[in-house]
């Protein structure tokens, strides 16, 4: 007698109706034996449904502006140093969250910026709403923050009487930064280890949660590598949870002064990963790299106006110039640089030069996917950033140029260009420019020195009959002609 053959046949349906996790429900059946020698041993079909599925993870977070931390001189926060916050009410603070928080989550973090147990901050009525509704909606963990000056038994008191048989836990988030007490001290941070120990330990005995921030590259640290290790160290002892963040000045932060004297500078993705590496495999520990990473900000926003070194290479500049190279990341859909000059008006778009490039590139089909990025004496500046301090506030006179300021320009230029090129990858290299700019002069030296391709979309030839145009010869009918024919050439 033959053999008999096994088959096993599969099918799939999938059912995609809602955004929810999907779960897998399995039918099972076997086909009876038949005369034949093939044996139809069973077929499986698996439909991916649409059915709840267990939320361990979900998470919201929730940060809120309420009053002003009672310390408010940390050097690298800016929360709290805001002019004008609101005043702590009980019924902002309720229809913010009624708002924001609709369904179950496994963990809420209830960030203030400060000190949630500090009623000048949070009212007491609302820290009792906050808990009460953390147990309608069946969360399971909430997470809030506190100095540990504002951890007392009275204090907790509250949420213990608030938080009845024990349904929420509370974790509370300790800033302690570094068991550093020289370090916290230079940071201005207004409590030394043995404060923090000490609220802790007064946490645990109250039947609270421990989660400890530690900030990674801290300023004035000698060894940051061995700093966060033995911050990791220390907290171990004391905490549940640890989350360990990049150090980066956010908002109007002192700490931005440091970058600007170069004294000190956040970590890159790839510089932060190499000096938390040890730390990733323990599953106690939360890592977060770019939680607070955003472009730079300035109180002082003074015009920049000047053909001088010292508006080429102000240390805001340089700043900006580092934050675009090291932190800034171009959006995917832009697959072609297209490199402009400047303009006098600023922003860049509202200029006739910049809204005639612009109206006339509109009508390629790869409009979508070119990137604006122009030159000048602050660097490559980005489309996106034409609006921002101090893109929009720097005035560069040509003819205030000297030949010692022209011959630092191309240098200081050509670099900040290799250095964005370096970071940041194209399909293809575009300029528009005036064949004596300076600007596409360090273009192309940046460019040569990378082996990069670059296409120019002016016909030198037409440009010859409108050079001495007073006026902006780029936005002559036939050099924007000459643009778009040679872009919808090179482009998909």
């Amino acid at each position: 007698m033959e053999k008999p053959s096994v088959q096993i046949v599969m099918a799939f349906t999938i059912n995609k109706t809602r955004d929810i996790p999907y779960g897998i429900y399995a039918n099972w059946y076997t086909k009876p034996k038949t005369k034949h020698p093939t044996i139809y041993i069973s077929i499986l079909i698996i439909e991916l449904l649409v059915i709840p599925m267990p939320t361990d993870k979900t998470e919201l977070t929730i940060i809120t502006e309420s009053g002003r931390c009672s310390w408010a001189r940390c050097i690298f926060c800016s929360f709290s140093k805001k002019p004008d916050l609101p005043e702590p009410d009980f019924n902002r603070l309720k229809h913010q969250l009624d708002a924001r928080l609709t369904k179950t989550y496994h963990t809420l973090k209830y960030l203030n910026s400060g000190s949630f147990l500090d009623k000048n901050q949070i009212p007491e009525d609302f820290q009792k709403y906050l808990i009460q509704k953390c147990i309608d909606l069946d969360i399971k963990q909430l997470i809030i923050e506190s100095r540990p000056d504002h951890i007392t038994p009275q204090n907790l008191k509250i949420l213990k009487d608030a938080n009845k048989n024990n349904r929420l836990k509370i974790y509370f988030a300790l800033g302690l930064e570094t068991s550093d007490n020289s370090i916290l001290k230079k940071i201005c941070k207004g409590f030394t280890t043995k404060d923090y120990q000490n609220a802790a330990s007064l946490l645990k005995k109250q039947g609270f949660y421990i989660r400890t921030y530690l900030m990674a590259n801290l300023p004035y640290t000698k060894d940051i590598q061995s700093s966060l290790d033995d911050s990791v160290e220390f907290a171990q002892k004391h905490s549940d949870t640890i989350a360990i963040i990049n150090t980066y000045p956010y908002g109007y932060a002192p700490l931005f002064n440091l970058w600007l004297k170069k004294t000190w500078r956040p970590l890159n993705k790839s510089e932060f990963n190499t000096l938390v590496k040890k730390h990733r495999a323990d599953k106690k520990i939360d890592i977060y790299y770019d939680d607070y990473i955003s472009y730079p900000r300035f109180k002082d926003q003074t015009p920049l106006i000047g053909a001088t070194k010292e508006n080429l290479e102000n240390p805001i500049y340089d700043l900006w110039q580092d934050y675009i190279v090291r932190f800034y990341e171009k959006p995917e859909i832009k697959k072609y640089a297209l490199f402009l000059p400047c303009a006098y008006r600023k922003p860049y778009s509202y200029s006739k030069t910049h809204k005639e490039i612009t109206r006339r590139l509109k009508s390629l089909s790869a409009y979508a996917n070119l990137h604006h990025l122009m030159i000048s004496n602050p660097g490559i500046i980005p489309r996106e950033f034409e609006t921002k301090y101090p893109f929009a506030h720097y005035d560069w006179p040509e003819w205030e140029e000297t030949p010692e300021i022209k011959k630092q320009y191309l240098k200081t230029t050509q670099d900040r260009i290799e250095n964005y090129l370096k970071s940041h990858r194209y399909e293809k290299l575009f300029a528009y420019f005036k064949p004596d700019s300076e600007s596409y002069t360090a273009l192309k030296n940046a460019c040569k020195k990378q082996n990069l391709p670059l296409i120019s979309c002016l016909d030198k030839n037409t440009y010859k009959d409108f050079k001495d145009n007073p006026k902006s010869p780029l936005t002559e009918r036939r050099l924007l002609d000459a643009l778009i024919k040679t872009l919808r050439k090179n482009t998909n």
